[in-house]
């Protein structure tokens, strides 16, 4: 049914039905009233009466020849808040003129709300798309400073005649692939997004058929403890095998159940599996390890899910530390105001609360500061660009020396490769996941394989668990990996940041290990520092000038063994950058003199 856009007193005229779309029950949609031809706001046509004319007459206009395009304007109760009724009015009508001027001697229509309808017979899709760039630009600014986006659809009529609702309906599927996207402004209906579509109509149709039927299995996933390789835990996963479309991926059901808000239970299920196969492999005799399993926004607030869990795990009689709680990152995008409460009460409670997929949203560092988490999962993404992008490594690095520091745990999902996992190993991630080392796999290829995969020599002893999470406490990437410095931020490195204009020496930055190297070898002050260099060592100020003539040309560290106050020191310099008469370094620097005498033997 069209809405018409308007104030309480915008009723149609004559106090007439809305307009519908044509097509419905009946031959050319008679079960339906005539539709009005204009619309009282934009003076635009209504599609639903100029369908309603192809219909009746078919020579009327060739929509088996054309492209429609389908607009649709982002937050437009926003705009009606803010200006009222009059002022969206004011919107539509600015929207309608740019059309028009965009899309000359083409038809521009109304479909009802937020949406008009474009439909050419002269344009190719290229000509449509950067109309639909130069609209954002015209449109993405409204009176206040409010910004907005407008989002289209295209659908390419094939030549062959077809109801007009249906293609309609196509051009707003294609709109709606992009609601939400922030970079993307259209979409182009093609057989790919149609495949989509029938997938997403089949999930919702047999949804309760798999949840009652048992359709819906969980298949496990091995994680293994970086500096052992042996299995430490495993990842419950749903998977959906259906008799008749076969193995349903996750990647379409999942997003599908949380867009019609259905996850909620699927997650209590795989939980209620999770903790039956976790009692299993307690009685079994073989070793048995902690599972994690998933949780989303949606179960924060359409479930008791604290209660669900609990519940679970105090059927099977399972220790609360054999079932962890993976929290996406896109639970924290909500205002749930019960989230915080709840992960608190899983972690007072002995569970413990993973970080899911962090780097793939915007709020990751938000989240580390307002809740407690036990374990960070780093977010495969950045293991996909791994060998082409020098910059993943260092994130993933960058990552893991915060988590090392904030006393987190980290796992890093995705690894797919000796290199990736050696690499991981070095920087201190604690637990790997991913296809080097294992598949999700049915619960029972794991129950009838336990020789293969349950026993001690691959897996880790639940007792051991505590031992190796310590050692995993030591942060390799720090330059004082012995002392642990949790919610401190500590350079113990003496450096400093100089710079020479026009040849004369002065510091821009040095941290407090530096000012304390300098105090333990005489030197009180900065200016004391460069005063006493120049006069009191002029062999040394020679080395350290040619040391920094080298790292400008070869832009490496140069490094000098120097002797100043009898303290024998190696002195690291760096080239940062010059310009003009202004040159910058960075320095570091080490005192030999004075190494801590060893408790045991002679140096």
């Amino acid at each position: 049914m069209v809405v018409m856009q308007g104030g309480p007193n915008m009723t149609p005229p004559n106090g007439a039905n809305p307009p519908q779309y044509a097509g419905g029950p009946g031959p050319g949609g008679s079960a339906f009233p005539k539709p009005e031809k204009v619309d009282p706001i934009t003076g635009l046509d209504l599609v639903a009466w100029f369908f309603a004319q192809t219909q009746k007459d078919p020579n009327f206009y060739p929509l088996h020849k054309s492209t429609i395009t389908f607009f649709n304007v982002m937050n437009f109760k926003t705009i009606n808040q803010r200006f009222s009724y009059p002022g969206g009015n004011t919107y539509l009508c600015k929207f309608r003129d740019e059309l028009k001027r965009l899309f000359e001697g083409e038809t521009v229509l109304r479909a009802g709300a937020d949406h008009l309808v474009v439909i050419s017979l002269n344009l190719t899709v290229e000509d449509i798309v950067n109309r639909v760039k130069e609209l954002n630009l015209v449109m993405g600014h409204f009176e206040g400073g409010l910004r907005n986006q407008i989002k289209a659809g295209i659908y390419i009529a094939d030549g062959t005649p077809q109801k007009p609702i249906v293609m309609m309906d196509r051009a707003s599927l294609a709109c709606r692939e992009v609601h939400g996207i922030f970079n993307r402004e259209y979409a182009v209906f093609d057989e790919e997004l149609n495949k989509k579509h029938e997938q997403q109509q089949y999930v919702l149709e047999h949804f309760e058929e798999a949840f009652e039927k048992g359709y819906f299995k969980v298949f496990y996933q091995p994680v293994v403890r970086a500096l052992t390789g042996k299995v430490c835990g495993y990842e419950a996963l749903a998977r959906w095998i259906d008799p008749v479309r076969g193995i349903i991926p996750p990647f379409i059901f999942i997003e599908i159940f949380e867009k019609f808000h259905l996850i909620h239970r699927l997650d209590a299920l795989i939980i209620e599996q999770a903790c039956k196969d976790i009692r299993d492999d307690m009685d079994s005799g073989y070793a048995y390890e902690p599972v994690s399993v998933n949780l989303s926004r949606l179960d924060f607030e359409l479930s008791d899910i604290k209660k669900i869990v609990d519940d679970a795990v105090a059927k099977y009689n399972i220790p609360k530390k054999y079932l962890n709680l993976e929290v996406t990152e896109s639970a924290f995008s909500s205002q749930n105001t019960n989230l915080a409460e709840t992960i608190k009460a899983f972690r007072a409670d002995g569970y413990e609360v993973w970080l899911d997929d962090f780097g793939s949203g915007f709020s990751s560092f938000g989240n580390l500061q307002s809740y407690d988490f036990d374990l960070l999962k780093i977010d495969m993404s950045f293991l996909r660009t791994f060998d082409t992008n020098p910059k993943s490594k260092l994130i993933i690095a960058s990552i893991v020396d915060m988590a090392k520091k904030l006393g987190i745990h980290t796992l890093a999902e995705g690894v797919e490769t000796k290199e990736q996992y050696e690499y991981l190993k070095m920087i201190g991630c604690e637990i790997i996941q991913g296809y080097y080392f294992g598949k999700p796999m049915p619960v029972e290829e794991y129950q009838n394989n336990r020789e293969k995969y349950c026993r001690y020599e691959v897996s880790e002893p639940s007792e051991l668990k505590e031992y190796y999470d310590t050692i995993g406490t030591v942060n390799l990437l720090d330059n004082r990996p012995l002392i642990i410095n949790r919610n401190t931020i500590v350079n113990f490195m003496p450096t400093a940041l100089f710079e020479l204009i026009d040849g004369k020496f002065q510091f821009i930055y040095t941290n407090k290990a530096f000012s304390d190297f300098m105090a333990s070898i005489g030197a009180r002050t900065h200016e004391q520092i460069i005063n006493e260099f120049i006069d009191k060592f002029p062999e040394e100020r020679a080395m350290l000038r040619q040391a920094m003539l080298d790292t400008e040309e070869q832009k490496i560290p140069i490094d000098c063994a120097m002797t100043i106050y009898s303290c024998k020191l190696i002195v690291a310099v760096k080239f940062l950058n010059r310009t003009g008469s202004r040159t910058s370094f960075v320095l570091t620097c080490r005192n030999l003199s004075k190494i801590k005498k060893p408790k045991y033997g002679h140096l």
